[in-house]
């Protein structure tokens, strides 16, 4: 095994074991390289979060492909997006990625998390359905990261939408 993919296993490993990105002296360490042998592949955390985000799309792609032939893509897609917090599939390394740099936000995200909940308050009481809800309000986070990701991601119309989650309009 050559170094780099020495030092993405290694560091795989340490975010599915800790939920945070390693230091690279830590990696150094784990994987025997010196510091300088790290920073030769990897010169800086960023470009490690990078390849470790590639690696992750690239897995995911192979994973839903084969899902794909099978006929089952939906359920692969629900059942990686649904377990991104636990186990260890590509999704989940890219959550935990997302939550080590989330912890950076401080008291922020506990706002944000605090008003998503009244908001699914608000949705459940209109549709009746406190897991309609959490789809409903799931959808509109998965477009709202999608615009965040790529201003020009196709987006459904409301009257789409509203179709779809059988609210009104």
């Amino acid at each position: 095994m050559d170094a780099r993919t020495l030092l993405l296993d290694t560091a795989r490993r340490d975010v599915a074991q800790d939920g945070a990105l390693p230091s690279l002296d830590r990696l150094a360490r784990e994987t025997g390289l010196s510091k300088g042998g790290v920073t030769h592949h990897f010169p800086t955390k960023a470009s490690l979060v990078n390849a470790l985000i590639i690696g992750a799309v690239e897995v995911t792609d192979r994973e839903m492909a084969a899902a794909a032939v099978e006929g089952r893509a939906v359920e692969k897609w629900l059942a990686l997006s649904s377990e991104s917090t636990v186990g260890d599939t590509s999704v989940s390394t890219l959550a935990r990625i997302a939550l080590d740099a989330r912890a950076s936000l401080g008291e922020i995200t506990d706002a944000i998390a605090a008003a998503a909940e009244r908001w699914e308050a608000l949705l459940a009481a209109e549709l009746g359905s406190p897991a309609q809800a959490r789809v409903v309000r799931l959808v509109g986070d998965g477009m709202l990261l999608s615009t965040l990701i790529d201003d020009r991601a196709p987006t459904l119309t409301l009257d789409e939408l509203m179709a779809v989650v059988g609210g009104r309009r």
